[in-house]
């Protein structure tokens, strides 16, 4: 089977994500890396990745060529876009696709499948695990639980859930220093004589009484 003498596609989910937006935004005739580098998609090191995904859906042959009746699908919208793209996926995965349960497998047995039907180191094996996992996710294609978890990389952060994480870190330095978290804390500030007095008062007799001096002018 020709697909499975190609080399498998290990690019992040971020640059394969851009990669195939690419195809919806443009209609080329030629992609190499320099178009790749060009479009901002990721670095000219980096480049290949992206063209190997390319390379590995059969979008465009080994020095770049487009197929232009394929492509054309990307400008799809909708439904009929991820039924095509799905189809894409699982045409070119067929062969892991039947050598590896999904329903069933553990993250092992699909790295493990680029190792040994690959040749693949263990590095390069768990980016095209991850890569792979990814697209089911994105595309609806079933797997096991197991196989959902962390495959995503390329999601971006809702406000909520980055105010979680900054008082999480922030819960985590107060613990690290022993500074306890305090309850029911109150405060109030008091004008005398042009002076600023802020009281801070809170449980179990804590108490912290601040001054603020007027500024005067040097």
């Amino acid at each position: 089977m020709e697909k499975t003498k190609k080399r498998p596609p290990y690019a992040s989910s971020g640059i394969a994500d851009a990669t195939l937006d690419l195809l919806r935004r443009t209609a080329p005739k030629k992609i190499d890396t320099k178009m790749i580098v060009d479009n901002k998609i990721t670095t000219s090191t980096n480049a290949f990745t992206a063209t190997d995904l390319l390379k590995w859906f059969g979008v465009i042959d080994e020095v770049g060529n487009v197929e232009e009746k394929l492509i054309q699908n990307f400008k799809l919208s909708g439904e009929e876009k991820e039924k095509f793209i799905k189809k894409m996926i699982e045409d070119a995965y067929s062969d892991l696709f039947e050598k590896v349960n999904l329903l069933e497998a553990k993250k092992d047995d699909v790295i493990n499948y680029f190792v040994i039907n690959h040749k693949f180191g263990l590095a390069q094996a768990r980016y095209a695990a991850a890569l792979f996992l990814h697209l089911c996710y994105k595309y609806n294609i079933p797997v096991a639980e197991e196989l959902k978890k962390k495959t995503h990389t390329g999601t971006k952060k809702t406000k909520k859930s980055v105010d979680n994480q900054n008082n999480q870190k922030k819960e985590n330095k107060t613990k690290s220093l022993n500074i306890p978290i305090l309850d029911n804390i109150s405060s109030e500030s008091k004008v005398v004589s042009g002076e600023v007095l802020i009281e801070i008062r809170g449980a179990s007799g804590l108490y912290f009484p601040f001054v603020l001096l007027p500024c005067r002018d040097f």
